[in-house]
């Protein structure tokens, strides 16, 4: 399988009466854009804005971020959602460098409680906040959604996370019939006798309505592990449907944009041989069901003659526990493990900085901290929504999304404590 991926860098995007790219600036018809998403009955409303970097604004009710894309052949860029099944992974695909399609809605506070809520989310382009999230540094094109009322929640999970996908193919379209900036082949083949095999340990969260992830567009709740080629991930084949944890939520963006499956790519046959991901889902309700995934994990990285491992996982609490049970299983059949995770820690960083721990797992890198709070200054403009709603399990607080916005903790900022470093922050002393 081979994957050759061309690169487009956009350096603007603006709004015109024709969508297309010219001289690589991203033209878009608004009008035209909005009547596409409105085409489903879901939403009563839709609007298109451009945020850039730079600018002193706010975007609230983040719900995803999608890289516009176009695929040669058959196959569409995240096959099987709204569009039909077929192979990623192979062929030609081209994308936007530097621009991201993120989705914003305010979804009805239907029940104040549970795992599954949906919370809301923002994110800054300046100030504190920016450098926590690689959305500060993309040309957003921002699709705001106003929802029909009185549908059921699964309606609206469904439509809100497959517009984003739309929206990415229908301004990836312009790169059809042009010439990429670059173009980078992926490709597993070039393994070199004497070099260590290292596999992906991939862990995704899903566990039902507004927590979940698609592969294939098939909720991945109750899969057991299974080998996947790195290449089907950077295509597309993993796309986000979490909506009740923005901090750790792994956004559709990222996994397309995984910064580890690059870094192994870029060191196989050099350093080491790039032998494959094991992708599993995290948060089984009981511990034989823990167990029982750790074990498949730990057997599929021993299938794929791994003598290392490196983990990312997404979520908090309950679903580390598999992340960390998969790399003890891995130590005690003499695979070495790496994992990267975001630390709690507390308000002070102070407290314990993992939820859970196996001796066994002693090579952690840490990747920021969910706990520390944080004050988001005044902006001079906000997209998406006049407020910002918190606490949904006390009945939603509402605060003024343009005013200075002071928060607890990080669980509301869009990918604050995300799993694969993609945060501009660092640690100065240790």
């Amino acid at each position: 399988m081979k994957l050759e991926m061309g690169t487009f860098k956009i350096k603007q995007v603006i709004f015109t009466d024709k969508t297309c790219l010219n001289n690589r600036i991203l033209e878009i018809n608004r009008e035209e854009l909005i009547a596409y998403l409105l085409e489903d009955k879901t939403f009563s409303e839709a609007d298109i804005e451009i945020v850039l970097p730079g600018e002193n604004a706010r975007i609230v009710h983040v719900i995803d971020a999608v890289e516009p894309r176009f695929k040669d052949g058959n196959t569409a860029p995240y096959a099987g959602v709204d569009s039909p099944v077929g192979q990623l992974g192979d062929g030609t695909t081209y994308r936007m460098e530097g621009v991201a399609v993120l989705t914003s809605c305010e979804f009805p506070l239907t029940r104040h409680g549970g795992l599954n809520i949906v919370r809301d989310s923002v994110l800054d382009m300046v100030g504190p906040a920016g450098p926590i999230t690689p959305f500060s540094t993309t040309i957003n094109v921002v699709c705001i959604l106003k929802l029909q009322t009185g549908m059921d929640e699964d309606q609206y999970e469904q439509s809100v996370r497959i517009a984003g996908i739309r929206a990415a193919r229908y301004l990836g379209k312009v790169l059809r019939g042009q010439v990429p900036d670059s173009i980078t082949p992926y490709t597993l083949e070039g393994a070199k006798d004497g070099l260590p095999n290292v596999a992906y340990i991939y862990q995704v969260h899903s566990v039902g309505l507004n927590l979940s992830s698609f592969f294939y567009n098939m909720r991945f709740d109750n899969l057991l592990p299974i080998i996947v080629h790195p290449n089907e991930i950077l295509d597309g084949a993993i796309v986000d449907g979490n909506w009740s944890h923005p901090n750790v939520k792994t956004p559709t963006w990222f996994h397309t944009n995984n910064p580890l499956i690059r870094e192994l790519y870029q060191r196989h046959g050099k350093s080491l041989n790039f032998v494959g991901v094991v992708l599993f889902r995290g948060r089984f309700e009981e511990m034989e069901g823990k167990k029982r995934c750790a074990n498949i994990v730990a057997a599929s990285a021993q299938l794929l003659n791994a003598n290392g491992v490196v983990a990312t996982w997404e979520g908090d609490g309950n679903a580390f526990i598999e992340t960390m049970l998969s790399l003890k299983a891995c130590e005690e059949k003499r695979i070495k493990t790496a994992l990267m995770t975001f630390e709690h820690g507390g308000a002070e960083g102070v407290d314990d900085s993992l939820f859970y721990s196996e001796p066994e797992v002693d090579a952690i890198v840490s990747l920021g901290s969910w706990d520390p709070p944080i004050i988001l200054p005044p902006v001079d403009r906000v997209v998406g929504g006049d407020y910002l709603r918190i606490s949904p399990e006390q009945g939603g607080i509402y605060l003024p999304a343009k005013d200075e916005i002071q928060l607890v903790d990080r669980l509301e900022y869009f990918t604050a404590a995300n799993e694969f470093g993609f945060s501009k922050l660092s640690c100065d002393e240790y």
